[in-house]
């Protein structure tokens, strides 16, 4: 029942995006910058993935693959990053054979895709300052909301044990959540009055691209399949991901905002030449 539904949705999702951003025709370069971020999408998962077990399951992941993903989505418009996506998951299936694919997991390699797209595709038509506070609320909805979750959290149960956080953990999680909270926020301002417009709304779209992705993703929809699949319990899975996070999203914005840089100047070598 679950996998008719999010077979439902995916073909819900590749019906819109292909509806309102058809592909561009006759648009080669297109094409082939999708099959180049396929492939290093692929060799990311392969290559560049650690899979690290969680109360006896192999269900909390490390890796880059997001970020060519996500870069794939900003720079192309949704249909080429549903079928990006979509390729990805299929043909990672077919390299390392898993079993039966479930349908939660190809959904989030979609998101993953299609979500920074969209985002660019409305960004376009907002002011930077409007950008900006989306950004700075969802930060601070982020590292509000996860220093709450922590403090709440008690005793649980997984399987057989019960694991309990101590207060001086919670304190240490707590202080790293709001001063990653305070940094971002800091970045932001900062970068605003060195850098002209264009580049800070940029920056600012880059940065809501990849908060909105990891918290859809990673803290949403990840927790809630591995619960349905294997049994974890929603509310570990989502305690260990949050802490993943602080480390992982400074990475995906810094590092991704670099490659958007770097991307934009080949790509304008590539058109004068």
């Amino acid at each position: 029942m679950v996998q008719m539904i999010l077979a439902i949705v995916i073909i819900a999702l590749g019906i819109y995006v292909f509806k309102f951003y058809p592909f561009e025709k006759g648009n080669v370069m297109n094409l082939v910058l999708s099959a180049i971020f396929i492939m290093i999408t692929l060799i990311c998962k392969r290559f560049f993935t650690l899979m690290i077990p969680l109360f006896g399951l192999e269900s909390l992941k490390i890796g880059i693959e997001y970020i060519p993903l996500m870069l794939a989505g900003y720079f192309l418009s949704p249909s080429y990053a549903f079928m990006i996506g979509l390729c990805c998951d299929m043909i990672g299936l077919i390299l390392v054979p898993t079993g039966f694919p479930f349908f939660g997991f190809t959904l989030v390699m979609i998101l993953v895709c299609v979500i920074p797209s969209i985002v660019k595709t409305y960004s376009m038509k907002l002011s930077e300052k409007f950008v900006q506070k989306l950004v700075v609320g969802l930060i601070l909805i982020l590292g509000v909301g996860a220093s709450i979750y922590i403090y709440q959290l008690g005793s649980f149960k997984v399987s057989e044990t019960m694991i309990t956080l101590t207060q001086s953990q919670k304190l240490i999680l707590i202080s790293i959540c709001l001063f990653l909270t305070v940094f971002f926020i800091g970045t932001i301002t900062v970068l605003k009055k060195r850098i002209n417009e264009v580049e800070a709304k940029e920056f600012s779209t880059w940065m809501l691209c990849v908060l909105l992705v990891e918290l859809i993703c990673t803290l949403v929809l990840t927790p809630l399949w591995l619960d349905i699949m294997y049994g974890l319990p929603y509310v570990v899975s989502l305690c260990v991901r949050v802490i993943k996070e602080c480390a992982v999203i400074p990475i995906e914005i810094f590092i991704g905002y670099t490659l958007i840089k770097l991307l934009k100047r080949v790509f304008v070598r590539i058109e004068r030449s």
